[in-house]
């Protein structure tokens, strides 16, 4: 994979991931998202790479137009990403603690619309060809939306596959990035895990 393509998988991760419980729920924290020692049972290709543990006070969320992005507060998000030893595959699990519950689920609603309303289109940026589509998620939380991706730049194309999962005022994210197709019984144990530590 060129370094141009990582890159363009690596934005792909950001803008999805920067990601009923009472509302005095505390903020989140490490052991509310996937830990490494999860990510590597999902994806047994990222042992032996590259962990870190990151809090953040956005999130992500789909912009105006195709390919671009804007950010929301967040009262607290932890992210746990891993990247293979060679550098070709990229895990991201996260969770979020939004303002009230109607937030995450304003969020899922509003990137199954970005998803439709952009299934295909070349991004402004970089030129890449970039499409996505909605899968069948998994039943997690309350409620799950299922996304597969690729990006194509010149001679190489990226995949992807994200999970994000609503539970109260808490939003979890799982994302996978590779040079071939992500496992869909990969990224869907991921999720499960993520449902789970997320409450």
């Amino acid at each position: 994979m060129s370094r141009t393509s990582l890159s363009l998988a690596g934005g792909l991760v950001a803008a999805l991931v920067l990601v009923s419980a009472p509302a005095a729920q505390a903020a989140v924290t490490a052991k509310d998202a996937p830990s490494k020692s999860d990510i590597v049972k999902a994806f047994a290709e990222l042992d032996g790479g590259t962990f870190s543990t990151d809090k953040y006070k956005a999130i992500g969320v789909p912009g105006p137009a195709c390919g671009e992005t804007g950010t929301q507060k967040a009262g607290s998000v932890v992210t746990t990403t891993g990247v293979s030893a060679d550098g070709l595959s990229v895990v991201v699990g996260g969770v979020a603690d939004l303002k009230s519950s109607a937030k995450p689920k304003a969020y899922l609603a509003g990137y199954k619309k970005y998803v439709k309303a952009c299934a295909s289109y070349t991004d402004p940026t970089t030129g890449a060809t970039v499409t996505m589509k909605l899968k069948k998620a998994p039943t997690l939380g309350q409620g799950a939306l299922a996304i597969v991706g690729e990006t194509s730049f010149m001679d190489t194309t990226t995949y992807s596959a994200t999970v994000l999962i609503r539970d109260g005022k808490r939003l979890a994210t799982v994302v996978a990035v590779d040079d071939a197709q992500v496992p869909t019984a990969s990224i869907n144990k991921l999720a499960k895990v993520a449902a789970k530590k997320m409450k």
